[in-house]
Order: structure tokens, then C-alpha cells, then sequence
């Protein structure tokens, strides 16, 4: 018994250990939670990552026990260090940008990246025939 009490402390502390430093302190810093920001952080428009260039992707882990909570993706301009906060879902089905946040802590060590979801581009339209 205790060796599994032991092997159970151990995995808790080695899953925190490796918690993503970027996600933990917008989490800490904004308390951002299943249920909102108790920090307000202003709304803004979508980052612009249809060129491509040093953006990426970070999920904030959310409370797995509620089915109707906010769910909070990062995503972080590399370069500048500035990052924008997409809330989704909730009972209402929001879909919601915030930002941008400087971020405290930037490292992305142990952090699980996101693919990068551009919109596709426009096809050319043809000129219409007569």
C-alpha cells in the first residue's frame, strides 16, 4: 500500500513538475479558469497569423469535471513575447479573443504545441464569360 501511495505522489508531482511555464503563469497571473478571467483582460480582434512568422499555440488546461466551462488557447507572437487569449464554449458556445498580454513567463519548455489554424485563402475569382 505504501508504495502505490508513494507511486501516486510521485506522478502528481512529476505531471505538475512539467506543467507549461507560458500557460501556468497567464493561468496564475490572469486566473483564468473554466469559468473566466478574475483578472480583466480587454477584448480584442484575432492575432493576424495568415503570414505565417514566429507565432504559436498553447492550450490552458481547464477543469476536466465541467462539460460547460470556458476552454483557453494561447497564442504567443515569439518574437515580441506578446500573447492573445482565445476563449471558447461555455453554456452559451462563446468564441471570444483577448489581448494582447505581455507574457511573464515565455519559456515553452514542456509546453505541448498547437498546429497554428489559419484561414484558408480566397480562391481567385473568374471573370465571368459572356
Amino acid at each position: 500500500m505504501k508504495n502505490l501511495v508513494a507511486a501516486a505522489s510521485l506522478a502528481l508531482l512529476s505531471a505538475h513538475a512539467s506543467a507549461c511555464p507560458l500557460s501556468k503563469s497567464l493561468a496564475d497571473r490572469y486566473g483564468i479558469t473554466f469559468s473566466g478571467f478574475a483578472t480583466a483582460i480587454p477584448a480584442a480582434a484575432a492575432p493576424d497569423t495568415a503570414h505565417g512568422g514566429p507565432f504559436v499555440r498553447v492550450v490552458i488546461p481547464e477543469d476536466p469535471y465541467v462539460a460547460d466551462g470556458f476552454r483557453h488557447t494561447a497564442v504567443m507572437d515569439t518574437r515580441t513575447k506578446k500573447v492573445w487569449i482565445l476563449r471558447t464554449g461555455g453554456f452559451v458556445g462563446v468564441y471570444e479573443w483577448y489581448g494582447p498580454v505581455d507574457a511573464i513567463d515565455a519559456s515553452l519548455d514542456h509546453c505541448n504545441l498547437e498546429p497554428m489554424i489559419t484561414p484558408p485563402a480566397a480562391a481567385p475569382r473568374q471573370a465571368a464569360r459572356s
